[in-house]
């Protein structure tokens, strides 16, 4: 089974809405639901880098940012449609008040095979594995997301990793 989703213009700008405004990379973002797997594909530009002087390429800070504006839209989209089986009870208002202090990544891995034009590039977020468990008995979830993203751009630029992510009980 395939469900796919058009970017949600009023979604995203929720979504970006707790980033300054020239850090507000991800321009669109389609997701899709296929055979139970959640994933996105995005068009994302960055016009000034939002702590260096222009490198000219993607570097690793923008990636993390790029890929946090992803994972953002993709958990939201994947709680308003009930895509996710763990996240599929959760509101909207439950999802934005735990957006920022509930959601950790706890480990990231990027690697850069070619320099990728910051200015217009395409990214995918997929969400690989979900899952739930309690640390003791007595505390709340935790949710453990295993996720997957590349970013490419028009000419052979290209860059990909791996992020595990936390959302802690509250």
């Amino acid at each position: 089974m395939t469900v796919s989703y058009a970017t949600d213009f009023d979604l995203l700008g929720q979504v970006l809405e707790c980033y300054k405004p020239h850090c507000r990379y991800l321009k669109t973002m389609a997701v899709s639901l296929v055979d139970g797997q959640v994933s996105g594909t995005a068009e994302l530009a960055i016009g000034e880098s939002c702590y260096i002087e222009d490198t000219g390429h993607l570097n690793a800070v923008e990636v993390n940012i790029a890929y946090n504006q992803m994972l953002y839209y993709v958990v939201a989209m994947a709680v308003r449609e009930k895509m996710a089986p763990v996240v599929s009870t959760w509101t909207m208002a439950e999802y934005w008040r735990r957006r920022l202090p509930d959601i950790l990544i706890t480990r990231l891995v990027s690697r850069f095979q070619w320099p990728v034009d910051p200015r217009a590039f395409q990214g995918e977020f997929t969400l690989t594995n979900i899952s739930q468990r309690r640390l003791t008995p007595s505390s709340p979830p935790l949710v453990a997301l295993d996720t997957a993203f590349r970013f490419w751009d028009d000419r052979r630029g290209r860059s990909d990793g791996e992020v595990t992510v936390a959302i802690i009980g509250s």
